[in-house]
């Protein structure tokens, strides 16, 4: 009779163990549910899994985006962005500032010279002078220099 009484109290207290097991268990679940924000997915396997591969996908978009910046970075570098001009009059005999020189540069400071000297006889004359480096292989007139200088020194992007 004694072996009865205990065999059931310790039936009893495995049924209340094993339910409190399953309460715990319940509870773990929905807080983890409330975590992932998740009422679709029953299992927390299936959960985490789920949130693995949108991780994974997220990983490999951040790396295509990545190696686009990279690209756009370098290109940037040789696009045209420093620009200066000045308007100036080479002739005393001839009224107005109607000649011009421009300096178009990449961040490297390489591009082209373009100078247009007005005159009245031909209509004018436009040349060009390659810049490597902020320097150039021909003589730069003194308009030429300056506007070269001003390019080179423009605040535009030379912070990149």
């Amino acid at each position: 009779m004694t072996v009865t009484i205990i065999l059931s109290i310790l039936s009893l207290s495995s049924i209340g163990i094993a339910g409190y097991s399953l309460w715990r268990v319940r509870f773990l679940q929905n807080k983890i549910k409330g975590v992932f924000q998740s009422e679709t997915i029953d299992n927390v396997d299936e959960l985490l899994e789920s949130y693995v591969q949108k991780f994974q996908s997220i990983d490999r978009q951040l790396d295509k985006i990545f190696t686009e910046q990279q690209y756009h970075s370098k290109l940037i570098n040789y696009t045209l962005h420093k620009v200066a001009i000045k308007r100036f009059n080479p002739f005393a005999d001839m009224g107005g500032e109607t000649s011009f020189t421009i300096a178009l540069l990449n961040n490297e400071n390489t591009g082209i010279l373009l100078t247009h000297i007005a005159t009245r006889e031909q209509g004018g004359r436009s040349y060009a002078k390659a810049i490597e480096k902020g320097r150039s292989a021909q003589t730069l007139s003194e308009e030429e220099a300056s506007v070269l200088a001003s390019a080179i020194n423009s605040p535009l992007i030379n912070n990149l």
